[in-house]
């Protein structure tokens, strides 16, 4: 088995037909630390808010009852980008048998997208657009998203590769599409 990196974050395994990568979540500790605080902060307005539903008559109960359901929805997204930036990793399968991309969580295994080979089409690393509000939003490190590399399979785009950077993701993508047409081409998988 052969290992190499891209990048920090990009670990690619190769053994006879099997190609992975990993992409590690990880973030600078400061961020991690800021969006962990920001996160307690958040937290602590949910509790008053709850104070508030139980502790005021009327109309004023309904006025927080409506801010504690804006501010769940909130602390959901907050959950899941604390969770993912602690011990989120992508990982990317290719090997006769097919496709596996998946998001795993710590020693968690993430549920698996799986598909044949021959569905798969070379994939592309989009560069996100710098004016663009939404993007520039995706690749900030309190959002989990931001994915840059897209495969078209069976005519719906998937996607991985979490706020990667520009070389990175052209380098990742350039190994996956050299690989997976390796493996298009070779005699297990054409019978499938």
């Amino acid at each position: 088995m052969s290992t190499s990196r891209i990048g920090h974050r990009i670990v690619v395994s190769t053994s006879e037909d099997r190609w992975m990568a990993t992409i590690n979540s990880s973030i600078p500790s400061w961020q991690r630390q800021s969006l962990e605080l920001w996160f307690g902060a958040w937290m602590a307005l949910g509790a008053m808010l709850v104070y508030g539903v139980f502790s005021f008559p009327g109309s004023e109960r309904t006025f927080y009852s409506i801010c504690l359901g804006f501010w769940a929805f909130f602390a959901f997204k907050a959950y899941r980008a604390v969770r993912w930036r602690r011990s989120g990793l992508e990982v990317v399968q290719l090997s006769s048998q097919g496709l596996e991309l998946r998001n795993d969580y710590g020693d968690k295994t993430g549920r698996a997208f799986t598909c044949a080979l021959i569905e798969v089409q070379p994939a592309l690393a989009i560069e996100p657009n710098p004016r663009s509000l939404l993007e520039s939003m995706e690749q900030q490190f309190w959002v989990v998203g931001g994915d840059r590399i897209h495969v078209n399979i069976r005519g719906k785009v998937h996607v991985f590769g979490k706020q990667l950077d520009s070389r990175d993701a052209r380098q990742l993508a350039k190994v996956f599409n050299q690989r997976l047409a390796k493996l298009q081409k070779s005699p297990a998988t054409s019978g499938s």
